[in-house]
């Protein structure tokens, strides 16, 4: 938003409004020993001028665009298509489009978003987008709750514990139960039958869930991926029959900042359609037999019955859902698996030197216990992998968190993605004097 500062003209009418001959006669009642006498700005300076100013001053900030960091967050490439189309006019103060009919190429964007998002995960459905996956996912234990009339949860591990945490509040406030399953050699223990369960895939230890054995053994499942891009080579939750699947968009066109903004992604079977939070947008035709689209469903009561509604996620992130179809698009199919597999292929280079903590089946993280000095990777200009104490959940004790996933907390996370060369992992096992 421009500034654009009151002329002396201005300045009198507003005065002589209200009574008051001078600005300091608006101010008479504040002691002079608390009036700043000089603001220190120094002289005045042209656009030019600023301009240099504020390019010199931003020299001292660090960017450390290649990161061995992940856990929910993820650094992959982003497309300059990506920044162009979401900052057309058009598109880039996309909020939430309440008269759809008036925003079509917002619409069209986004139902090209949901299209791509039931293709990649082989789900029948798929809403406009959430506000992250930690609330999509809670989201989705509380529609598991209502469907099924139960009020109890079971959630593996091996869910990412910032995600437990956000879990664990919207249950508390829902009075439904929460019980965590443990893990074992960093897969999910499924030994009973659980009413509703909660697997991540792959895992926040990187290790790749089993959801053949998932399904079978629970009433109601719900999947949450960390990394859509993983989709492009493992077997998608609908292959499985997931009645719920969520998911992170942010790898998908979206810059880590720090830590967002997110993007939720949410799907489901069609026939839980109606108890799906968030709204959906449908491609239609209008009086005239053209193509058109339509926001078609969303739950009016989100708006309006606060703690009655079946959820409060009555808005979508469409921004960075639009940067996400178009990612999409400019990628395809081929290139996501290239993105993952060099993902992968950059995960195995370091697990030939570095030993992981247990002997699974992993994706692009791993967990290990090698010694890392996290100061040496960040002057290097890489963020360093994630320290396992970091981010035990807070209602968790660290004991505790250790027995039921079976990592202890001086383990540090490994994340590897397609921005990383071979000459990176040569420097980070350098940094780990390997």
């Amino acid at each position: 938003m421009d500034f654009i500062p009151h002329s002396e003209r201005d300045i009198k009418e507003m005065l002589d409004f209200i009574g008051v001959n001078s600005i300091e006669e608006l101010f008479y009642d504040i002691p002079d020993e608390f009036k700043i006498k000089t603001l220190g700005l120094g002289k005045g300076m042209d656009e030019m001028e600023i301009f240099l100013k504020a390019y010199e001053i931003s020299k001292k900030n660090k960017s450390i665009p290649l990161s061995f960091a992940g856990c929910g967050v993820y650094f992959h490439y982003v497309p300059a298509v990506c920044d162009f189309v979401s900052s057309l006019p058009g598109f880039f103060t996309s909020y939430t489009p309440y008269q759809a009919e008036m925003s079509q190429g917002v619409m069209k964007l986004i139902y090209d978003f949901q299209t791509s998002m039931t293709e990649l995960f082989d789900m029948d459905v798929s809403n406009a987008g959430m506000y992250g996956v930690a609330s999509a996912l809670s989201e989705a234990c509380l529609m598991a709750s209502r469907i099924s009339r139960k009020n109890k949860v079971y959630v593996s591990a091996g869910v990412n514990p910032n995600w437990l945490e956000v879990i664990r509040s919207y249950l508390n406030i829902a009075e439904v139960e929460l019980e965590i399953i443990p893990l074992e050699n960093g897969r999910t223990q499924i030994k009973n039958r659980y009413e509703i369960l909660v697997v991540q895939y792959p895992n926040f230890l990187g290790v790749i869930e089993d959801l053949e054995e998932a399904r079978k053994n629970s009433d109601f499942l719900i999947v949450a991926v960390p990394d859509p891009i993983a989709l492009a080579l493992l077997p998608p939750p609908g292959q499985f029959g997931a009645d719920i699947a969520v998911g992170e968009g942010q790898p998908l066109g979206n810059y880590p900042y720090l830590g967002g903004a997110k993007l939720g992604i949410f799907l489901s079977k069609k026939d839980l359609i109606r108890s799906m939070p968030g709204r959906i947008i449908g491609k239609t035709l209008d009086t005239e037999g053209k193509t058109c689209y339509a926001m078609i469903l969303q739950t009016r009561e989100q708006h309006i019955r606060r703690e009655k509604a079946t959820s409060n996620i009555c808005t979508s992130t469409s921004l960075l859902a639009i940067r996400a179809s178009v990612f999409l698009k400019y990628y395809g199919a081929d290139g996501l698996k290239n993105i993952a597999t060099k993902s992968i292929q950059n995960s195995q280079m370091l697990r030939e030197k570095i030993k992981p903590v247990f002997s699974a089946e992993y994706f692009n993280e791993f967990p290990s216990y090698i010694e890392v000095d996290e100061n040496k990777f960040i002057s290097e200009g890489y963020l360093p992998p994630i320290k396992v104490e970091k981010i035990i959940p807070k209602f968790l004790d660290p004991v505790e968190f250790e027995k039921l996933t079976g990592i202890k907390r001086n383990a540090f996370l490994f994340c590897t993605t397609e921005m990383l060369s071979t000459q990176d992992i040569k420097n980070a096992l350098y940094l780990l004097n390997l």
